[in-house]
């Protein structure tokens, strides 16, 4: 038909296309840090088939299952009608041409299916161009580029309308539009609207160049905004982080060539990091679910990610083409606090509420923490609470600063025996720096050890031999304070035999399962909750005195979002006689954090409202007389909530309420 014209259109636009995707392959290539991405192959194409083409994740959250349903429409709209425009391509050359095997029945199945989804498409972008002009949901930010976007994907479908419609009405390809009600119901339009064969020709053949125009536009304007999406996304999901959710990555401090540590450049981040930048789509979803930004503090996980990519961006000349003095100093230039504002990174509480929100898999937490990791080892810069904190933890094994010898007094008269004494039992019961100092939690402690007790378990502790994890450490940033902890545990539970570890805190169970073996220390590592849920199950225990209260259930982030402990916590509570259980609205997966993660447990909230005085509001929905927890952070940021609020609804760990609950 044009085969000059589509050759010049073909090699304009997949010449700039193609010196556009060398500058973005060139800001992969200067990041140093490795990242291996390809090991489990299967799992990473279930995964890509699941997340990227099944689109699970944009309606998995019931709030936003219309628009996530939506966009899976015009996902797979643009799947199948990619066909079609390879078919345009190929008919600038040959009036006839069409895909090998697409003649007779398949080929008329696959325009009746084409002509489905331009409908629906069509439609999808009226969906969203009312969100934006009209509903405006507070996550989605309004710009020209998204509204011109949209656009361009609206006259997509128009003019593969008028391209069918226009040869059918002019008597052309009858055999080849049978089943293609959309080119049919445009002829028809055509007749009504009386052309002559002069303007249906002229009409057709223009939307066939504007179609092909825009295909070409299009994918060349990708790679300059948040649309690259539809490029990447499909390889980010591929390349998504498999290990476990809980493990933040290590650092080799014994490296000798090394001269730095944590990330302060934007060279410093991975390969991968640098395609989370090129995958954002700017949804909103993560800043939505965000308890630091809901709470008014500077971290905003959009705009966080974005400023890095606009950096990119704006340097990426440079970087891949300029003189070797703009282009040092284009890598060299510090992050914080010229791009990043370091309240930004210490207002995170590591919750991956962000992570379990992002539809494309995007990381959040590690770059946040290689950012602090900078701050605290090599410019020693972190918010005064935290000093104390790390003091505490490095002089005394805990974040109190109580002695190390008195972590056991909280178990005098209770037959608690430690492993000094009994070197081989079945159970190691890790009782955590709050189950041995803090008061409150003390009482957690002293009802695992009931529970323990009644079901003839034998355990014992570690007792002045056990020290913190070192979560609180690695997530502030000292990932040396941590290792230092992590290696001296190990050590300590190597010298005893034991089948199990049990622990009551997410973060020492989330530690000592999902980091420790990074540094030999494998374990089986059970929490409280599921621990106590077997029991039950078994009969080893019988919740039988009736407790007469109105629960709710409180998730732990690093319990449920990092281990997907879900279930075993409310099955507990619900095996008690006389419980009302409640669910809340934001629970589960999108549970609001309590606010004390990420060692925000001990700094003080300088800035915004409290993210702990947010989530007792959250909890208070279901009118509980008592708030069930599984974790003693959790535990402590209710507690003081309430008190704060002066209400009269009283937080329990679950292992106090089955205690209560066997009499």
């Amino acid at each position: 038909m044009f085969p000059i014209s589509v050759s010049i259109l073909l090699l304009i636009g997949l010449a700039f296309f193609a010196y556009t995707v060398n500058n973005r392959l060139a800001l992969l290539k200067i990041t140093e840090a490795k990242d291996n991405r390809f090991k489990n192959i299967p799992q990473r194409i279930k995964k890509m088939l699941l997340f990227a083409f099944a689109q699970r994740r944009m309606m998995s959250n019931k709030k936003e299952f219309w628009s996530g349903l939506w966009h899976a429409f015009i996902f797979w709209g643009f799947c199948v009608i990619s066909l079609r425009t390879l078919i345009l391509f190929g008919q600038g050359y040959s009036e006839t041409f069409t895909l090998p095997g697409f003649s007779g029945f398949v080929g008329h199945f696959y325009n009746l299916n084409k002509d489905i989804f331009t409908v629906i498409v069509f439609v999808a972008v009226c969906f969203f161009l009312v969100r934006r002009f009209i509903t405006k949901p507070e996550r989605i930010s309004l710009s020209v580029e998204g509204i011109l976007i949209l656009f361009t994907i609206m006259f997509l479908m128009i003019t593969d309308w008028f391209y069918d419609g226009g040869r059918i009405a002019l008597g052309l390809d009858q055999a080849e539009f049978i089943w293609a009600p959309m080119g049919h119901l445009t002829a028809q339009l055509i007749d009504k609207l009386g052309w002559s064969s002069t303007t249906t020709e002229w009409v057709s053949n223009s939307s066939y160049f504007i179609h092909l125009a825009l295909i070409l536009g299009f994918l060349n304007f990708l790679p300059y905004g948040k649309h690259f999406h539809i490029i990447t996304a499909i390889p980010n999901v591929f390349l998504q982080n498999l290990k476990p959710y809980g493990a933040i990555n290590p650092i080799n401090l014994e490296d000798e060539n090394a001269t730095t540590f944590g990330i302060d450049k934007i060279k410093e981040f991975s390969w991968k990091d640098v395609m989370d930048m090129y995958t954002c789509t700017e949804c909103g979803r993560c800043t939505s679910q965000c308890p630091a930004y809901n709470s008014n503090k500077p971290l905003n996980p959009k705009a966080f990610l974005m400023e890095l990519k606009d950096y990119l961006y704006d340097h990426s000349e440079a970087i891949a083409n300029g003189d070797s003095e703009a282009k040092t100093a284009a890598l060299e230039k510090p992050l914080v606090p010229e791009v990043i504002d370091s309240e930004i990174l210490w207002s995170c509480t590591t919750c991956r509420a962000c992570e379990e929100a992002c539809p494309v898999f995007i990381e959040y937490v590690q770059k946040i923490v290689d950012m602090r990791r900078h701050l605290v080892l090599m410019r020693g810069e972190f918010p005064a609470e935290a000093q104390a904190t790390l003091r505490n933890i490095e002089n005394n094994g805990n974040p109190w600063g109580i002695g190390f010898d008195e972590r056991a007094n909280w178990a005098q008269g209770l037959g608690v025996p430690t492993l000094a004494d009994k070197p081989e039992v079945e159970v190691l019961y890790w009782v955590g720096c709050a189950g041995s100092f803090d008061d409150r939690n003390k009482k957690v402690s002293t009802a695992v050890v009931k529970i323990l007790q009644e079901a003839n378990i034998d355990f014992a502790i570690l007792g002045p031999e056990e020290t913190c994890t070192g979560d609180p450490a690695r997530r502030i940033g000292n990932e040396y304070l941590f290792q230092t902890l992590a290696k001296q545990n190990i050590e300590n539970m190597g010298k005893y035999k034991f089948r199990t570890v049990l622990a009551q805190c997410p973060h020492c169970f989330n530690t000592i399962k999902n980091e420790y073996p990074q540094f030999g220390g494998n374990f089986e590592v059970v929490h409280h909750a599921d621990f106590i849920n077997d029991l039950i199950k078994s009969g080893k225990i019988s919740p039988v005195k009736d407790l007469n209260e109105k629960i709710t259930y409180h998730d732990s982030c690093y319990l449920g979002r990092y281990n997907k402990v879900y279930d075993s916590p409310r099955e507990v509570i619900q095996s008690i006689p006389g419980v009302e259980y409640k669910e809340i609205e934001k629970s589960r997966e999108t549970g609001r954090c309590c606010g004390a993660g990420g060692g925000r447990m001990w700094m003080e909230e300088h800035i915004g409202d409290r993210v702990n005085h947010q989530r007792f509001d959250d909890l208070k929905e279901a009118d509980p007389q008592t708030i069930a927890a599984a974790c003693p952070f959790c535990m402590t940021m209710i507690t003081d909530a309430s008190r704060d609020k002066e209400s009269s609804v009283q937080t329990k760990d679950i292992a106090e309420l089955i205690a209560d609950a066997m009499g």
